[in-house]
């Protein structure tokens, strides 16, 4: 009750502010990769009006907004979800052929106009260099949410990981507003120390989809129509030679089972030899607040749990439950010597809930206080640290 009348009175604030400003758009800009991550960047438009000769300048060097002097551009494409009431064109842009770890000054512009002002965005450092980046789910609107993202903004991170439930949007057109203020507090807390923009690679969650039958862009439309990473919920990121990042749809647009076991499976195997494997999805296969048995952790340990087990899933990170979470080292459904550690449990802003049995056999330790990860690989291993909102670390884990 108390989030219904929390979100009840931003929405009445939020209206009269674009009342007051006379529009119904935003012009947000943010960034996500389709492809290789150190060398693309996808950068994402909103707007009200049509260009049709929209493009992206970017440059080694700032041009101030000079369109002249930009010494390298790409256009791109752009669509509209049918049945979102203010009928907004949203455009994705990717710059290829990038230099890994550079930063890149670019604008959005159109004919001889500039529709930004000059941001930065810089791609991942050489597969071989270190990186550091941040992770959570179950983030909302709510001021925590602003409070968390600002102190993982502050962490510098490379980019940001969300495990699922973004905005709370639930997948419903008349909830565009939470996107248009989620958007707007991921582009004012998510910058570096020299100001460079933080990219997103976004798992789904449940609130992100509705109760309709349909395809999975109907079912989910502001999770597919304003994040370019593709045209699939499950799909894989590079992020150094020795580490792969798996992203996956705990059945919120398409099942567990069936082609994504399949894919999963394949894409685990053709990686056999990769160090570090790290899965991130949203309801977790071993929950921390709700019951064991939930429809969903069920559905994840019957689908995926075998295939994480046969090829030695290092890392999954889980959300869904608003609770920070460690798993002991987990293998065949029991306690083992080596196997897959699962972090959690999306606390990234939403109000935090209970642990009812922090004693289950699985757990290492857990709680309900919200937090971030923060995620650190170089040649010696990767490092996992759970940072509170006062910026202390709360657990923290090194895998060799």
């Amino acid at each position: 009750m108390l989030y219904t009348r929390r979100i009840f009175m931003t929405a009445i604030v939020t209206l009269l502010l674009l009342s007051v400003a006379g529009c119904t758009t935003s012009h947000h800009v943010y960034l996500t990769w389709q492809h290789d991550p150190s060398t693309t960047m996808t950068v994402n438009f909103h707007s009200p009006k049509l260009h049709e000769d929209l493009r992206l300048l970017f440059d080694t060097e700032s041009r101030d907004g000079d369109l002249a002097a930009y010494a390298q551009r790409a256009s791109g494409n752009v669509h509209q979800i049918p049945g979102l009431r203010d009928g907004r064109y949203i455009y994705d842009v990717e710059a290829t052929e990038l230099e890994p770890g550079t930063v890149y000054y670019f604008v959005v512009a159109a004919g001889n106009k500039a529709l930004t002002k000059e941001r930065r965005f810089r791609p991942l450092p050489p597969k071989n260099a270190p990186i550091r980046f941040i992770s959570g789910g179950d983030m909302s609107i709510l001021p925590r949410a602003w409070r968390l993202t600002k102190m993982a903004g502050n962490l510098n991170p490379m980019f940001g990981l969300v495990g699922g439930d973004i905005a709370y949007g639930n997948g419903a057109f008349k909830n565009a507003w939470m996107w248009d203020k989620w958007l707007n507090m991921w582009d004012q807390n998510m910058v570096t120390d020299d100001g460079v923009m933080v990219p997103m690679i976004l798992a789904m969650g449940n609130h992100e989809a509705n109760d309709k039958d349909g395809s999975p862009a109907e079912v989910a439309p502001f999770y597919y129509g304003y994040f370019a990473q593709g045209d699939s919920s499950y799909y894989t990121r590079s992020l150094r030679d020795d580490t792969v990042l798996i992203v996956l749809d705990s059945g919120h647009s398409v099942p567990h089972g069936g082609e994504q076991a399949a894919w999963l499976d394949s894409t685990l195997a053709a990686h056999a030899d990769t160090r570090n494997t790290i899965a991130i999805y949203h309801a977790p296969l071993y929950p921390s607040h709700r019951d064991f048995e939930d429809g969903r952790a069920v559905a994840g340990r019957e689908n995926w749990l075998p295939i994480f087990d046969q090829h030695a899933l290092r890392v999954a990170l889980e959300n869904h439950d608003h609770t920070f979470k460690r798993t002991k080292v987990l293998k065949g459904d029991q306690v083992s010597e080596s196997g897959t550690v699962y972090l959690g449990d999306g606390c990234f802003g939403i109000n935090p809930r209970d642990v009812p049995e922090p004693d289950r056999w699985y757990l290492e330790k857990a709680e309900g206080t919200p937090h971030v990860w923060l995620v650190e690989i170089d040649d010696t291993g990767m490092h996992y640290s759970a940072i509170k909102e006062s910026g202390d670390v709360l657990d923290e884990i090194t895998f060799k």
